[in-house]
């Protein structure tokens, strides 16, 4: 069995020779598609294509939810069909929701910013298992054009 190791690495432990923690290969690729999904195109200098779109569209002026939400699945499904090459059949789903609370002071509604949900999942090649993960960003509050 091929060693997976858990994100974030502790190079401390590993400048000091300690045994590095390791976890299942269902949790590498959750831990995985997590970093695709927050890293920045041009963000890894290695590979300048490493990452994701999806922060690039934080501040778009948007004409349709829906087709911003479309394209938004489609980039997110091109960076992980190119970078996360351990599952096959992979479908991305994203939603959009404005998360509220009630200030427990004032008893007044708080608006937040605009929550997206990214559910993931595919079928991992090795154990032919499906995988399903979930990724929650907040962002700018969605303009409409």
């Amino acid at each position: 069995m091929r060693p997976y190791y858990q994100l974030p690495l502790r190079f401390t432990d590993l400048l000091e020779k300690k045994r590095l923690v390791l976890c299942s290969l269902e949790d590498s690729i959750r831990q995985h598609i997590h970093l695709v999904i927050k890293t920045h195109y041009h963000e890894y200098r290695f590979d300048t294509n490493y990452g994701c779109y999806v922060w690039d569209k934080d501040f778009d002026n948007i004409q349709s939810v829906s087709k911003w939400k479309d394209e938004l699945e489609d980039l997110v499904l091109q960076s992980l069909n190119a970078y996360e090459r351990r599952l096959s059949r992979i479908q991305v789903s994203i939603k959009v929701d404005e998360p509220e609370t009630l200030d427990p002071k004032t008893q007044q509604v708080i608006r937040h910013r605009k929550r997206i949900t990214i559910q993931t999942q595919g079928i991992v090649k090795k154990t032919n298992q499906l995988l399903s993960h979930t990724e929650y960003m907040f962002f700018s509050p969605l303009s409409l054009a």
